[in-house]
């Protein structure tokens, strides 16, 4: 009876989940299958509700199911902890959307390897157009400002929408600039190490 409740009180909370996010307008994924993807190859934390209190870890690479998408930043998973009055099961749990990835670390380095291939023989791309606009320029910061202060900046690879996201930034997390391009500034991560490209218009130069 007792573990009857129980799943009947999970069910309850992920409908009232999808719910919440259908009305936020958010799609949403059947059970889609991501990864976890941390710069720093750190943990991913795991909260009991989103921006909550820490429940748990999941390490790099670990597969996820993807519940629900709650909003742009938070995902519900099931995730089995001890939950205060109710005991130890797999309960609605949350994690932070721009740590997840749709495919594994390891596929994601042979993704990146393929397209650097692709791209490197012809120069007429607007890609390499792009590259060949680099200027080398004194080394100065920068700080993320997304379109919405409530998203994020990707850092790509290379100078593209089209191009494999390295790693994403929020607002106001500062990156060193190696180089200019026509629409990209070439940073670096000072904390990780990654080198890829962000789009000027999402950077704002620190005084």
């Amino acid at each position: 009876m007792i573990k009857r409740m129980l799943s009947l009180t999970l069910a309850a909370l992920m409908l009232l989940a999808v719910m919440i996010s259908a009305a936020a307008g958010e799609e949403l994924p059947e059970a889609k299958t991501y990864y976890v993807y941390t710069e720093t190859g750190k943990d991913l934390n795991v909260r009991d509700e989103p921006g909550g209190a820490i429940i748990g870890k999941l390490p790099y690479g670990t597969k996820v199911e993807v519940i629900a998408v709650i909003n742009e930043d938070w995902a519900m998973i099931g995730f089995t902890y001890n939950k205060p009055g109710y005991g130890t099961g797999e309960w609605p749990a949350y994690v932070n959307r721009r740590y997840l990835i749709d495919v594994s670390p390891d596929m994601l380095k042979e993704i990146i390897q393929k397209e650097r291939e692709a791209y490197s023989g012809d120069p007429m791309t607007d890609i390499n157009a792009e590259f060949l606009s680099a200027k080398d320029i004194e080394n100065y910061k920068i700080t993320v400002r997304p379109a919405r202060v409530t998203s994020w900046v990707n850092m790509r690879w290379i100078p593209s929408e089209t191009g494999m996201i390295i790693c994403a930034y929020k607002a106001g997390e500062e990156l060193t600039v190696l180089k200019e391009t026509d629409h990209y500034l070439q940073v670096q991560d000072p904390d990780s190490g990654d080198v890829g490209y962000v789009h000027k218009k999402f950077v704002v130069r620190v005084q």
